[in-house]
């Protein structure tokens, strides 16, 4: 069947709402745009043209995967953060607007602590399960453009997980130490900052998620254990002997995590410990400082 490009993003929103996708017009337009590989300005001069099959091939392949709940950012490979673009795909989590928030804070505190030259002429920050990269390679990236020299270094246990972050690194140019390891195991040397976006989903509530997420996303970054707060002990543990005296930790954490990760925070000796909220006005960071 022909298509006029008009008629075939027509047909792909038609689609993905029958297949009960939230945003299936904002979906399809992505889907759309890079089969065709058409601006909304070539889209409106070039709406009535007829589409090549191959370009109608491509898009219903797309569109296929989509009604299946495969999130667009594992179809197109890509997904914004920070300004960035990043590569992505199944063995990463999606970068997601909240974790911009963990970032954010992170670029405040660190240019406090240059124009305190707290920690003298390097500053180090360490990116606990790194995933794609987004996290440490955005912080490098910021922080050079406004003149800040850091050193930054990224783990994660996830060989795979690390592919997709070192190709971030080369495309981005952002010069990242890579090590694999179970949390410190691999973990040498001392930091000024310690950023985590650690897995912090219960359990017994992955079964529960999104299917873009439970079926897509690696459980190895979602699940925390029973109660989600595995991974928030022992980075907590590990992180004080590897922080220096002034030191700051910064964790993303789910809504309803605040009050247990602040009180093991606290319990481990940390001091000056906030919490700060997201875009939703729901707790999304906790900070805390080692004396």
């Amino acid at each position: 069947m022909e298509y006029t490009n008009r008629e075939l993003l027509r047909e792909g929103c038609d689609r993905l709402r029958q297949a009960g996708i939230a945003e299936a017009d904002t979906d399809a337009w992505i889907l759309f745009s890079s089969s065709t590989g058409f601006s909304r300005t070539d889209y409106l001069m070039r709406g009535n043209d007829r589409a090549p099959q191959e370009t109608v091939d491509r898009y219903f392949a797309k569109l296929e995967r989509r009604a299946d709940r495969e999130p667009v950012q594992y179809i197109e490979r890509t997904a914004p953060f920070m300004g960035f673009d990043f590569l992505v795909n199944e063995n990463v989590l999606i970068p997601r607007m909240d974790t911009e928030i963990l970032v954010s804070e992170a670029l405040k505190l660190a240019k406090l602590m240059f124009v305190d030259r707290l920690h003298g002429t390097e500053f180090a920050v360490l990116d606990m399960c790194t995933g794609s990269g987004c996290i440490a390679e955005s912080v490098y990236l910021l922080l050079k453009k406004d003149g800040c020299k850091a050193a930054v270094t990224a783990s994660d246990i996830s060989e795979k997980a690390l592919e997709v972050a070192k190709e971030n690194s080369r495309r981005l140019g952002a010069r990242i130490n890579f090590i694999q390891g179970n949390l410190f195991d691999n973990v040498t040397g001392s930091f000024s900052m310690i950023l985590s976006n650690p897995p912090y989903i219960r359990t017994d509530v992955i079964a529960d998620l999104e299917p873009e997420v439970r079926a897509h996303e690696p459980v190895l970054a979602l699940d925390g254990t029973a109660d989600g707060l595995y991974f928030y002990r022992r980075i907590t543990d590990d992180a004080f002997g590897h922080l220096v005296n002034g030191g700051v930790i910064l964790f993303e954490i789910g809504y309803d995590q605040a009050m247990e990760v602040c009180d093991m925070l606290s319990a481990k000796g940390y001091r000056d410990i906030q919490v700060i909220k997201d875009f939703a006005g729901l707790d999304r960071v906790v900070k805390a400082v080692r004396p």
